[in-house]
């Protein structure tokens, strides 16, 4: 990374008035998370210093993209102006770097607003449109099986990206199971009393994911680009072409294929129950006919032994009664049963998908 000096003397007499001058910029050192420069400058002849203190992004931590690095320097910004008086040094600002060297303040940020281009007609329909017109009508056609085809392209071809980077490989497994938007964040929004599902089993979902956790985080080898969110819910859609969008990427640019695959084939489970209280035959066909184009294209057998812990973050989900309320008890309890069944097996068999949706 490179800081233009005129940029960096722009931002300091915007901060500090005229007559800046720039001394030196001298290394303070580092640490497992930070490293620090001595920046000294004279403003109106007078001595003055700041330090500028970089998140790294190299050691894991949790600090491995940009947006980490950003919230944890916003929040410390935060932090150190509001402590008890007299009890900590004033932070001055949080400044970004941008491509040509340049800085933008940052540190006075209330909020961040992403702005995208729209979705329009060009863009298509939603995949869940295509899914309840085959839940009404029960009967599988072969653009339903295109459309299920294209989606396992779009994956094996994203997945196809590999990276080399064990810590950012143990973060996904770990986020799995810890992150507020994953397992037991989304447990932690159950409210009130569940009638599908015991404490007691709720405990023993935790308890068999971190499990295991355990076994995949030494799978390294497995990392590669995902979607991060692939359902179809939205996030996957077809063009009057036919051709697929997929909007929406979250969380981890990088991880486990399993995230994306249990994305989208706990769906076809869940609609279908969702819809008709069973699995009905055109989901069954296509959850398998999905295993077998991704198997084929990607020779991943691997990932029938790392998808449990992740078909429990998205069984969770669809079994979630503020997302789902109208359904009912005996429906999210095939789904339970699901997630239960699965956590046991040492490999899945998609094949044995009805099995895995009958009591333990």
């Amino acid at each position: 990374m490179t800081v233009n000096e005129e940029s960096l003397k722009r931002y300091l007499k915007s901060k500090f008035g005229e007559g800046v001058e720039i001394l030196d910029a001298i290394k303070l050192g580092e640490g497992f998370h930070n490293a620090g420069f001595l920046l000294k400058f004279k403003q109106d002849s007078k001595l003055k210093a700041l330090v500028m203190r970089i998140v790294r992004g190299d050691t894991g931590w949790g600090h491995d993209y940009l947006s980490d690095r950003a919230s944890v320097l916003l929040l410390q910004h935060m932090l150190y102006n509001t402590a008890p008086k007299q009890t900590c040094i004033p932070s001055i600002d949080v400044v970004a770097v941008l491509k040509n060297g340049s800085l933008a303040s940052i540190g006075d940020a209330v909020e961040f607003i992403q702005l995208l281009e729209p979705l329009t007609e060009e863009h298509g329909r939603p995949y869940i449109e295509y899914l309840l017109e085959l839940s009404r009508r029960k009967a599988l056609t072969r653009e339903d099986e295109d459309m299920c085809i294209k989606c396992v392209a779009y994956l094996s071809t994203l997945h196809s990206e590999k990276a080399d980077n064990r810590n950012l490989y143990v973060r996904h497994i770990r986020d799995l199971i810890g992150h507020g938007e994953m397992l037991m964040g989304v447990i932690d929004t159950y409210q009130g009393d569940l009638d599908f599902i015991s404490d007691e089993e709720i405990c023993r979902i935790e308890v068999e994911a971190v499990k295991w956790r355990n076994r995949l985080k030494r799978k390294t080898y497995r990392l590669s680009r995902i979607h991060g969110d692939f359902h179809p819910f939205g996030n996957i859609r077809f063009k009057p072409d036919g051709s697929i969008i997929a909007v929406d990427l979250s969380r981890e640019m990088y991880g486990e294929p399993a995230d994306d695959v249990t994305a989208l084939t706990i769906n076809y489970v869940f609609i279908s129950i969702w819809q008709h209280g069973l699995l009905e035959d055109s989901f069954r066909r296509l959850f398998k006919l999905f295993y077998e184009e991704y198997l084929n294209r990607t020779g991943d057998e691997d990932i029938l032994r790392v998808v449990q812990p992740f078909y429990a973050f998205r069984g969770m989900v669809v079994v979630h009664p503020i997302y789902y309320p109208e359904m009912g008890k005996e429906q999210r309890r095939m789904l339970v049963n699901f997630v239960l069944n699965v956590l046991e097996d040492d490999e899945f068999n998609p094949n044995d998908v009805d099995r895995y949706l009958k009591p333990t």
